[in-house]
């Protein structure tokens, strides 16, 4: 059983190389290079901290681990939740640029540590439910060790958004689905990265809940799913956010987005839409990370906490869709935004 498994789902990664994405070491004068970082605004790099702690606990699917905005410590900052996707048995270093981005700019993270086999706590789409469990675990003992120390920057519950990657935006969308009963803090704010179950058990994402209508409807929404990602494999362009979409019609579209990235190879590095746009690992962020990802991420919470920079992420104008120029000036491919599935490449 493991290692079918393992060969089939192989799917849900989809072939994503970050590493192999990133700028060259040595450029030509007359390399056409990606924009540069954001200095204002959402998923601007003018961090309000110097530097990040990093705690572990729990052992097995239970692991989570926390971190915290130092130089300066605040006492309370916001909390963020994001969940990694399959095969990512140890450390968190798929989600290290957007988990480093988040804390800087000065929330506290934790990142349920939820799985350590192929098959280990769950077998993939055929049964969520231990992972589910794991997860749930994990995001409750990484929380209570952030309340249970002086020294520690406690998080403000009452400020806490969902991220979510691959089959992680699965597990994410069931969590803040379930997060009464699962005593879950209220979720505010909810980023799904190309969510994808590996379609083992069926086209159209069955490991989601049937219904999402335990989200509450005012949360802030964003769905993204790459052009080059799950919906760019012809049997699966009805799941990923094509999926989720039609489960939340119960949130009214001033509070929620589908999102779609679109490759742009015109310069260096190539800006890819295949799976994982928002997973960088360390050293490997490119434009896609800085101007959309983070800036979406950013102002979907600023949105959803303090009613500002709304616009950023949840409105179909020019601040939501612009992805700034290449080097010479040509336009980045803009995003597509929609408010009702399905998106189509």
């Amino acid at each position: 059983m493991a290692l079918g498994l393992a060969a089939a789902l192989l799917l849900v990664d989809l072939g994503r190389d970050r590493a192999a994405a990133a700028v060259p070491d040595v450029i030509s004068p007359n390399t056409i290079v990606q924009p540069e970082p954001l200095r204002t605004g959402p998923g601007n790099v003018d961090y309000e901290h110097r530097g990040w702690r990093v705690s572990e606990g729990g052992e097995g699917p239970d692991a989570w681990y926390a971190f915290e905005p130092i130089k300066p410590r605040p006492a309370r900052a916001p909390l963020a939740i994001v969940t990694h996707g399959y095969y990512e048995f140890e450390g968190y270093d798929r989600l290290y640029e957007l988990i480093r981005h988040t804390v800087l700019s000065g929330s506290v993270v934790v990142f349920p540590r939820w799985q350590t086999g192929v098959a280990e706590p769950c077998p993939g789409p055929f049964n969520i439910e231990p992972c589910v469990d794991s997860a749930t675990t994990g995001i409750h003992d990484g929380i209570d060790y952030l309340l249970g120390g002086e020294n520690r920057v406690s998080p403000r519950l009452g400020r806490t958004s969902y991220f979510g990657y691959s089959y992680g935006g699965i597990l994410t969308a069931n969590l803040a689905n379930r997060y009464r009963q699962l005593e879950l803090p209220r979720p505010r704010a909810i980023f799904l990265d190309d969510p994808h179950d590996g379609e083992l058990a069926g086209i159209g994402e069955p490991a989601l809940d049937d219904s999402l209508a335990g989200i509450p409807p005012d949360v802030k929404l964003e769905c993204h799913s790459g052009a080059e990602g799950v919906i760019g494999v012809p049997r699966l362009k009805d799941g990923s956010c094509n999926a989720v979409f039609p489960l939340i019609s119960h949130i009214p579209n001033r509070n929620k987005g589908l999102v779609m990235t679109r490759t742009d190879g015109y310069g260096t590095p190539t800006l890819s839409s295949v799976h994982g746009v928002c997973a960088g690992e360390k050293g490997t962020a490119d434009a896609y990370d800085w101007r959309f990802c983070w800036k979406v991420w950013d102002a979907l919470r600023s949105c959803a906490y303090e009613q500002r920079d709304c616009s950023y992420a949840l409105r179909r104008g020019r601040k939501h869709t612009w992805m700034g120029r290449w080097s010479d000036g040509t336009p980045v491919t803009p995003l597509v935004v929609r408010k009702a599935a399905p998106l189509r490449p």
